[in-house]
């Protein structure tokens, strides 16, 4: 983006910028910087007064020099407010029986006991099955696409991440019986080992 002959900006201020412009034949800007550096600096060389007078010769007019900028604040940085508050996971003791759901709202859910056939178990978040899932697990069910379910004995009827379901009879029979996570690519649920 080409800068106007008078608007400079302060980055630029100096005398090799200066003579830069006076030698690609802008004279303007040249005057300008010069006289943004003479009155920003008291003590300015004799030297700078001396160019700039023989530059305002050759020059077309040129406003007046801007006062030197006043000293900026720094910048505050403010913490981003959070968008969900945190909840720590939710912990199942118990099995999950069949025709049950347990469902962790805004966090991820961790399971200890098994989930039986019928069973279900939900979260926003992650879901971390430590027993045999039989049943149904559902991750990221407030929408985030990055959770996953991670089991150590995968024995599922359906999985699903963020609505993408996977059923029982879409499922390589070698990930039966194994510890394995689940996760969300290209649009898919992905079966990997742990």
């Amino acid at each position: 983006m080409a800068l106007a002959e008078d608007d400079e900006p302060d980055l630029f201020g100096t005398e090799t910028m200066a003579e830069l412009c006076a030698r690609q034949g802008q004279t303007g800007r040249a005057v300008a910087i010069y006289r943004r550096l003479i009155a920003g600096n008291p003590d300015a060389p004799a030297g700078w007064r001396q160019r700039l007078a023989a530059l305002e010769k050759v020059a077309p007019s040129v406003p007046p020099p801007t006062p030197p900028p006043l000293p900026r604040e720094p910048l505050r940085v403010v913490p981003p407010l959070p968008s969900q508050p945190y909840r720590p996971a939710m912990v199942v003791r118990q099995p999950v029986r069949g025709g049950q759901i347990v469902h962790a709202e805004k966090s991820d859910l961790v399971v200890l006991a098994p989930v039986n056939p019928g069973g279900q178990v939900v979260a926003d978040g992650h879901i971390h099955l430590y027993a045999p899932l039989r049943g149904r697990a559902v991750a990221g069910a407030g929408g985030s696409a990055e959770a996953r379910i991670f089991c150590q004995r995968f024995e599922a009827e359906v999985v699903a991440i963020n609505g993408v379901y996977l059923a029982a009879d879409d499922m390589d029979p070698a990930w039966r019986g194994r510890a394995v996570q689940i996760a969300l690519r290209d649009g898919a649920c992905v079966i990997e080992a742990l």
